[in-house]
């Protein structure tokens, strides 16, 4: 399987469709629904904007994302960031909301897991590519932004 990276410059382009699409960027970085998750500062004080694939969970007020990180052994650094901090705001489409992170453990995340890998088989790739479980995040939006 191919682990598809994307340098700063690329996450940076993406960004900037984004915001300048309303969220529905086009040519190279169309695909999967997706939001701009703001999970925190690095480090050295720079925001930390991650552009992520979500899900809408039909079962409640709530979108799930999927912490792959490209089928890797080691979590994302968002994900690590939101198990800190799960307070965050996201841009989805043209609009920030806040919402609050919550991990989905057990047998709830093995069935939305296995839900999506239905829809997009290269999840069953990524699971299998990995020693480790790959993380389900449930976003629920808390407010405005």
């Amino acid at each position: 399987m191919s682990r598809k990276t994307f340098t700063a410059q690329d996450i940076e382009d993406y960004i900037t469709e984004y915001r300048a699409t309303g969220g529905k960027p086009t040519g190279r970085f169309a695909g999967p629904t997706r939001l701009l998750l703001h999970s925190g500062h690095d480090a050295d004080g720079t925001p930390h904007i991650v552009p992520l694939s979500y899900f809408a969970d039909a079962d409640a007020d709530r979108c799930v994302v999927l912490a792959i990180n490209d089928g890797l052994d080691e979590d994302p650094r968002w994900l690590r960031h939101l198990r800190a901090h799960p307070e965050v705001t996201a841009e989805i489409g043209s609009d920030t909301v806040r919402l609050t992170a919550t991990e989905i453990l057990g047998e709830e995340r093995d069935a939305i897991y296995a839900r999506h890998a239905e829809t997009f088989p290269i999840l069953l790739e990524f699971q299998s590519a990995t020693t480790r479980v790959i993380p389900v995040v449930a976003l629920t939006p808390t407010g405005g932004a």
